[in-house]
């Protein structure tokens, strides 16, 4: 099987539900979940290569398999919730004829092009075609944002764009003197391949190569969320519909944080400390940064925007320390509990028509299943026991050392305290008076969250087996 196919797949797709989609949101909606379903299909096919592919701009290595089949089972949920979701929005939040919304048929045919540029991004084995592709998820997903074509919407999108461009410009600079940095031996040809770099016969300029990994870093860190490069993750996050803050925070980020991560794979033993240094450091001030913003968060989707910032912070350190495995782990698990966390708060925003945690109350009398997964989705993505994240996240404390593993454990403290004020204000308490239509949408909210529930009940079978292995082990 090409490798081409998993990229060009859904691509191809998109002009098919842009005219198809036109007559009937139906047809789109179906098209899209047959995209969807094409890419989970090759993906699977990839696990039965014979092992590492290599052609010089495209390959499988088990760390992009692993960021590409998270994407992909993020996708096919995203795709499957679209498909009950859309309608229901329509109806709900585009003032019942749906005007104030982007055509369906739009937006159900640029997600698929969404899909193919962080797929690109997965499969890349160029530092220039890494580039491209990730440049590529910008303007890709950026119209997305302005699902609801408000003012809101709209600056959030311009944010989102000027400033992953400057990130881009940023990483494209750093690229750039990557390849200066490294010099191939006599008889190979120069070039941005990952092989080609990766050799550990090539001269490498420590000064250069410091200064391509402080530039790629910056880059790559600002579009995956790092502070203090994040700040156009909240507005984009809190302004797009629900599904696409689900494949924002859930795949674009491991796709930027894939970035670092391919320059950190050329570098030379005797520049690993420098280059983990960054990470680390880092990684504790996005940890940081997200419990002070999250404590008295007014708004419930920026709270999980900047849980994002935390969690990519996490993983920054994981890396930084050298717990490759454990890291991608806790990226796996973190992409699923965003995405039950984004979809839940999603159908708040449906069923009360604000994102703003003081006019939200009484969630247990009004939307009661909506609101245990509200509360679920706080424990699990707080590493609360049988959460998977604890399991991470308590071997990241110990291996961090009692200074560093002291401060992590004091910010997930702040952010979980700050987060459970803004969850239990929203569940508990008594409900608004609500008219008849809101009513309706609170009864169409809660049919939407079989897809949150099964994810949740996952989560939780994963976390307990996950839990009982680490204490069997750890005994």
């Amino acid at each position: 099987m090409t490798l081409w196919f998993p990229i060009l797949l859904p691509a191809l797709t998109t002009p098919v539900i842009l005219f198809a989609g036109r007559r009937s949101s139906l047809a789109a909606r179906v098209l899209l979940l047959l995209a969807a379903l094409l890419h989970a299909a090759c993906v699977i096919a990839l696990y039965r290569l014979d092992g590492p592919v290599d052609s010089g701009y495209l390959g499988v290595d088990s760390l992009g398999l692993w960021v590409v089949s998270i994407t992909s089972v993020l996708f096919l949920c995203v795709s499957v919730h679209a498909f009950f979701w859309l309608p229901m929005a329509r109806r709900f939040e585009g003032g019942g004829d749906g005007r104030s919304l982007m055509r369906e048929n739009l937006f159900c045919a640029i997600l698929p092009c969404f899909l193919s540029t962080m797929t690109l991004v997965a499969l890349s084995r160029n530092f220039g075609l890494l580039w491209v592709a990730v440049e590529a998820t910008t303007l890709a997903s950026a119209p997305l944002i302005c699902f609801h074509r408000s003012a809101g919407s709209l600056e959030a999108m311009w944010k989102y764009l000027l400033i992953c461009s400057v990130g881009i410009g940023l990483a494209l600079f750093g690229t750039l003197m990557l390849g200066v940095a490294i010099r191939p031996p006599e008889g190979v040809a120069p070039g941005l391949g990952f092989a080609v770099l990766g050799s550990g016969f090539n001269t490498v300029n420590p000064a250069w190569f410091k200064a391509a990994f402080i530039f790629c870093f910056a880059g790559y860190g600002l579009k995956m969320g790092l502070a203090p490069f994040h700040t156009w993750l909240p507005d984009a996050h809190s302004e797009a519909p629900s599904m696409v803050s689900v494949l924002l925070s859930g795949a674009l980020l491991n796709c930027s944080f894939l970035g670092i991560v391919r320059v950190l794979g050329v570098a030379p033993a005797e520049l690993r400390g420098f280059c983990n240094g960054y990470l680390v450091t880092f990684g504790v001030l996005s940890l940081a940064v997200a419990a002070l913003f999250i404590i008295r968060q007014g708004d419930y989707k920026r709270m999980l925007a900047y849980s994002s910032v935390e969690h990519m912070g996490l993983l920054a350190i994981f890396f930084g320390l050298g717990e490759e495995v454990i890291g991608l782990v806790h990226m796996g698990v973190h992409s699923l509990t965003k995405m039950m966390l984004f979809l839940i708060a999603g159908n708040i925003l449906m069923a009360c028509g604000t994102r703003r945690v003081e006019k939200i109350s009484g969630l247990f009398e009004r939307m009661p299943r909506t609101a245990w997964l509200w509360v679920a989705g706080l424990f699990l993505i707080c590493g609360t026991p049988p959460s998977p994240l604890f399991v991470t996240e308590l071997l990241l404390v110990r291996r961090a050392g009692w200074w560093l593993g002291g401060a992590i454990l004091i910010l997930l403290f702040a952010v979980f305290c700050g987060m459970s004020v803004i969850v239990f204000r929203m569940v508990g308490g008594r409900a608004a008076p609500e008219s008849g239509e809101s009513r309706e949408a609170a009864y169409a909210a809660e049919k939407l969250a079989w897809l949150p529930g099964m994810l949740a009940v996952l989560l939780l079978v994963w976390g307990g087996w996950f839990t009982w292995i680490f204490m069997e082990n750890f005994q």
